[in-house]
């Protein structure tokens, strides 16, 4: 008798049954995986772009903001809330531009800074309009799900910025 290769269709089942499970069981992680990536990102994009500020403020020894932007290619800053676009100054002269990545409203980042601006002196040193910064000014970057949806970016007058996992969910 011939002996007949390949597989049966109990053991072609039986292998789609398995796939199927550890597929179940690995989307949900996956999920919160990938919306823990996104706030990252998008944190690491706005402690970059404080740093950026206030080494340019210290580099040309003047006056250098960062603020929220009605547009993507806006040149002067607006306030409301939330943040979609942010823009770095030195006087008119536009240094660097930037747009958060909301993807599709999941993440939103707010600020609790005056007017959404923040600016640097040649100092270094931080001031919500012409008053050093007193007290702890804070962005916060949230998602709409996930396990962790919180990251809180802390920053005072000297400008030592840390990034936080704060629990809860977003408000």
């Amino acid at each position: 008798m011939k002996s007949v290769k390949g597989f049966t269709l109990i053991e072609l089942m039986v292998t789609i049954a398995v796939a199927a499970i550890l597929i179940g069981i690995a989307v949900p992680s996956f999920r919160g995986l990938i919306i823990s990536n996104r706030i990252n990102t998008q944190a690491t994009e706005i402690v970059d772009a404080l740093s950026f500020a206030r080494s340019e403020s210290i580099k040309r020894n003047r006056s250098v903001v960062l603020c929220r932007a009605a547009t993507a290619g806006a040149t002067s800053c607006t306030s409301g809330s939330p943040w979609v676009n942010w823009v770095v100054l030195a006087g008119n002269e536009v240094l660097r531009q930037g747009t958060i990545n909301t993807f599709n409203n999941s993440v939103r980042v707010t600020s609790t800074l005056t007017n959404n601006r923040v600016s640097f002196r040649g100092d270094g040193l931080a001031r919500n309009g012409n008053a050093i910064i007193t007290g702890e000014q804070r962005f916060t970057v949230c998602a709409t799900s996930g396990p962790e949806p919180i990251r809180r970016i802390s920053f005072g007058a000297a400008s030592r910025v840390s990034v936080t996992r704060p629990s809860g969910t977003c408000s």
